[in-house]
């Protein structure tokens, strides 16, 4: 997969996060408390600047209150 792709994929991810958190009214310092992960890393997640590991994307879908999968579906 070329890095261009990547980078794509990551930012999308990102804003996809953002846009459930932001529907759901939750900020980065509640899904922290939420989720048990530290707000920067929601925050580079949600910026595309890091992946999150499938632990990571467990922990936030909990966080938020959904199923996993609705994170991966944008």
């Amino acid at each position: 997969m070329e890095e261009l792709k990547k980078e794509e994929i990551l930012k999308s991810f990102g804003a996809h996060l953002k846009n459930i958190r932001n529907e759901k009214k939750v900020s980065l310092r509640v899904l922290e408390q939420l989720s048990n992960i530290d707000y920067s890393q929601i925050h580079r997640i949600e910026k595309g600047e890091t992946a999150p590991s499938l632990i990571t994307l467990l922990y936030l879908a909990k966080g938020l209150g959904i199923d996993p999968k609705e994170l991966l579906d944008f």
